[in-house]
């Protein structure tokens, strides 16, 4: 997070972990892991962000989890 941040000229001032983990129906593993391949599309965009700034090696189909940032100058 720190790298991604000062790439973009802003020093942390503050996040939160956010997610949605307790609230949501669960399907077994490898049942919502096949679920997510074949109807998920593939987050392009933050596939790159995830593996280059997180060390991510492959590729998500799905997000569900979040981050507030607060950022400054």
């Amino acid at each position: 997070m720190h790298k991604f941040l000062a790439e973009l000229g802003l020093e942390l001032v503050w996040y939160k972990y956010l997610t949605s983990t307790g609230s949501r129906t669960s399907l077994p593993g490898a049942e919502f892991g096949k679920f997510a391949k074949e109807k998920l599309p593939k987050q392009l965009y933050m596939n790159a962000i995830l593996q280059q700034y997180f060390a991510q090696k492959y590729q998500s189909c799905y997000t569900l989890d979040d981050y507030v940032i607060l950022a400054k100058k």
